[in-house]
């Protein structure tokens, strides 16, 4: 047995009688499913093979979709447009414009990091 928050990233172990894949600081996927779920880092977890880092959850985790991953970025973008708009009534038109370039800018370099089209 041992803490959650000292299991490596896909490792495999099992807590409340279930199996699962740590893939995160707080969350793990479950084997049976891939389904998310948060555990405390204090939780003490038993390890399923030890020293195992890649499991049969990890295996299946390929890489993300690239239409995934931009139609999720398009609607965080979106958002955060919209809360410039919402608050430009107080800001300068200069300093909404500055922020509106930083935003594109930012955007622009997102997708050239994981190589997806603008």
């Amino acid at each position: 047995m041992k803490k959650f928050t000292l299991l490596a990233i896909g490792e495999a172990f099992r807590y409340q009688n279930e199996e699962y894949s740590k893939t995160g600081p707080l969350t793990a996927s479950r084997l049976a499913n891939g389904q998310s779920r948060m555990i405390p880092r204090h939780a003490l977890v038993e390890t399923v093979g030890e020293g195992t880092t890649q499991t049969q959850a990890a295996q299946q985790c390929s890489a993300l979709d690239g239409a995934q991953v931009r139609e999720a970025f398009e609607h965080y973008h979106a958002g955060c447009l919209e809360w410039l708009r919402l608050a430009q009534e107080e800001l300068s038109a200069e300093t909404t414009d500055q922020i509106r370039a930083a935003l594109v800018l930012a955007k622009r370099r997102f997708l050239a990091e994981l190589k997806l089209p603008e």
